[in-house]
């Protein structure tokens, strides 16, 4: 036993300052060159490529007969505070599958509601289908594309407007959706954003709708046509909203990695 502890103390003792293929080993030297991340791949390429072709299948539709499960408003309006619960949690658990994040604005007031049904909908309270709402919005097409798929795969998509492939006429593109909840058995209205679109239309091209509005009121309230020079003042508003619409669309037209590179 004295004689193996011995021999380990030796060889220990050898290692250490001996100069053997041991102690004489090289330490491998690396490059910074072998240390770079990789340059986007065509897989990145491809997947973009499929999620941008996945948004621009979703095709816009509407089902031939849209109607609320209640026909009384007070019923209607009831109901509607239970549905709101059911979409917040769907939009809250889809988030927590892809990079979407929910927005939850709550219920259409009752106010409002009433005066859409009388003025828009010809007093039918079951044709009110955005009382209960809410929105995603995701950084990138791939994640939109991934919200939109979970959200088929949860409830009955009733209605889609698909304005990623055809714009308003302002420029603005986002994904509109109807949706009817499993549980409560009501339609939702759902949009699914890309965030700068998103922040155009709530920040600069809200500005200038407001600003057409008021130009368009005024003569409305002289009991006069638009004149020239307001004619040509709403055309450059609504092409400086095209710009911009379009300047913040054309960001997501590349893979992520290249986006950032550029």
């Amino acid at each position: 036993m004295i004689a193996k502890s011995l021999f380990r103390t030796c060889f220990v003792l050898l290692c250490v300052f001996g100069r053997g293929p041991v102690a004489n080993a090289a330490v491998p030297q690396f490059t910074d060159s072998e240390f770079k991340l990789p340059s986007p791949t065509q897989d990145t390429k491809d997947n973009f490529q499929r999620s941008l072709s996945g948004l621009f299948s979703i095709p816009s539709f509407r089902q031939e007969t849209l109607s609320q499960p209640y026909h009384n408003f007070d019923d209607l309006y009831h109901h509607a505070h239970a549905a709101q619960q059911e979409l917040e949690q769907l939009l809250t658990q889809i988030s927590l599958h892809t990079e979407a994040k929910p927005i939850i604005p709550g219920i259409k007031s009752r106010q409002r509601a009433e005066q859409k049904i009388a003025t828009e909908l010809n007093g039918q309270p079951e044709k009110l289908t955005d009382l209960a709402r809410g929105t995603l919005v995701a950084n990138n097409i791939s994640s939109l594309v991934d919200a939109f798929n979970h959200l088929s795969r949860e409830s009955t998509i009733v209605e889609t407007k698909n304005r990623f492939k055809q714009p308003a006429s302002s420029g603005y593109r986002d994904l509109k959706m109807l949706v009817q909840l499993p549980q409560s058995g009501l339609i939702a209205e759902i949009q699914l954003h890309l965030d700068s679109i998103a922040e155009i239309k709530s920040g600069p091209e809200h500005d200038i709708y407001e600003s057409i509005q008021h130009i368009e009121r005024q003569a409305t309230l002289e009991e006069r046509e638009l004149n020239d020079i307001e004619v040509a003042k709403i055309k450059a508003l609504r092409k400086q909203s095209q710009q911009m619409y379009q300047q913040a669309w054309h960001q997501y037209l590349q893979p992520e990695p290249l986006a950032m590179a550029s």
